[in-house]
Protein backbone atom coordinates (compact mmCIF):
# COMPACT_ATOMS: atom_id res chain seq x y z
CA UNK A 1 0.00 0.00 0.00
CA UNK A 2 0.94 3.65 -0.75
CA UNK A 3 0.59 6.92 1.61
CA UNK A 4 0.31 8.99 -1.28
CA UNK A 5 -3.11 9.61 -1.98
CA UNK A 6 -4.86 11.78 -4.93
CA UNK A 7 -7.94 13.56 -4.81
CA UNK A 8 -10.31 13.42 -7.81
CA UNK A 9 -9.83 17.14 -8.44
CA UNK A 10 -6.33 16.08 -9.16
CA UNK A 11 -7.14 13.75 -11.65
CA UNK A 12 -9.43 15.49 -13.31
CA UNK A 13 -8.41 17.45 -16.88
CA UNK A 14 -8.69 21.25 -16.33
CA UNK A 15 -11.97 23.04 -17.89
CA UNK A 16 -11.11 24.56 -21.47
CA UNK A 17 -13.41 27.50 -21.17
CA UNK A 18 -15.49 29.28 -18.93
CA UNK A 19 -18.67 27.27 -19.71
CA UNK A 20 -16.78 23.93 -18.86
CA UNK A 21 -15.46 25.79 -15.94
CA UNK A 22 -19.04 27.12 -14.92
CA UNK A 23 -20.37 23.91 -15.14
CA UNK A 24 -18.12 22.15 -12.95
CA UNK A 25 -18.15 24.75 -9.90
CA UNK A 26 -21.96 24.24 -10.14
CA UNK A 27 -21.50 20.42 -9.80
CA UNK A 28 -19.54 20.63 -6.93
CA UNK A 29 -21.91 23.34 -5.27
CA UNK A 30 -24.73 20.28 -5.71
CA UNK A 31 -21.97 17.89 -4.70
CA UNK A 32 -21.42 20.03 -1.24
CA UNK A 33 -25.17 20.26 -0.93
CA UNK A 34 -25.56 16.98 -0.58
CA UNK A 35 -25.69 15.53 2.66
CA UNK A 36 -23.60 12.17 1.65
CA UNK A 37 -20.18 14.76 1.45
CA UNK A 38 -17.86 13.75 4.29
CA UNK A 39 -15.93 16.64 4.99
CA UNK A 40 -12.22 15.46 3.86
CA UNK A 41 -13.87 15.43 0.19
CA UNK A 42 -16.14 19.04 1.01
CA UNK A 43 -12.65 20.43 1.41
CA UNK A 44 -11.29 19.21 -1.64
CA UNK A 45 -14.13 20.25 -3.18
CA UNK A 46 -14.14 23.81 -2.05
CA UNK A 47 -10.06 23.53 -3.10
CA UNK A 48 -10.94 22.83 -6.57
CA UNK A 49 -13.93 25.37 -7.20
CA UNK A 50 -11.31 28.25 -5.47
CA UNK A 51 -9.12 27.07 -8.68
CA UNK A 52 -12.10 27.50 -10.96
CA UNK A 53 -13.49 30.98 -9.52
CA UNK A 54 -10.21 32.14 -9.52
CA UNK A 55 -9.38 30.46 -13.80
CA UNK A 56 -13.32 31.88 -14.25
CA UNK A 57 -11.72 35.38 -13.17
CA UNK A 58 -8.50 35.28 -15.48
CA UNK A 59 -11.07 34.08 -18.47
CA UNK A 60 -13.24 36.75 -18.16
CA UNK A 61 -10.44 39.55 -17.38
CA UNK A 62 -9.21 37.80 -20.65
CA UNK A 63 -11.69 38.93 -22.48
CA UNK A 64 -11.93 41.89 -21.22
CA UNK A 65 -8.81 42.69 -22.20
CA UNK A 66 -9.48 41.53 -25.46
CA UNK A 67 -12.27 43.09 -25.85
CA UNK A 68 -10.46 46.52 -25.36
CA UNK A 69 -7.56 46.20 -27.08
CA UNK A 70 -9.71 45.44 -30.33
CA UNK A 71 -11.88 48.46 -30.04
CA UNK A 72 -8.85 50.16 -29.04
CA UNK A 73 -7.69 48.32 -32.83
CA UNK A 74 -10.59 49.43 -34.42
CA UNK A 75 -10.65 53.06 -33.69
CA UNK A 76 -6.57 53.73 -34.51
CA UNK A 77 -8.11 51.92 -38.04
CA UNK A 78 -11.12 54.31 -38.26
CA UNK A 79 -8.44 57.35 -37.40
CA UNK A 80 -7.79 59.36 -40.69
CA UNK A 81 -4.40 58.76 -42.75
CA UNK A 82 -1.50 61.17 -42.08
CA UNK A 83 -1.36 64.25 -43.49
CA UNK A 84 1.77 63.55 -45.01
CA UNK A 85 0.67 59.83 -46.50
CA UNK A 86 0.27 59.82 -50.57
CA UNK A 87 -3.00 59.72 -51.58
CA UNK A 88 -3.71 57.12 -54.94
CA UNK A 89 -6.45 59.05 -56.70
CA UNK A 90 -6.47 56.01 -59.25
CA UNK A 91 -7.71 52.43 -58.79
CA UNK A 92 -5.06 50.13 -58.86
CA UNK A 93 -5.40 47.03 -61.33
CA UNK A 94 -5.25 43.75 -59.74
Amino acid sequence: MTDVTTTEAETLPEPENYSQAKERLDEIVRQVRGKDVSLERSLDLLEEGVKLANQCTDLIDQTRWEEAAEEAAGDAAGDAAPADAPVDSEPQEA
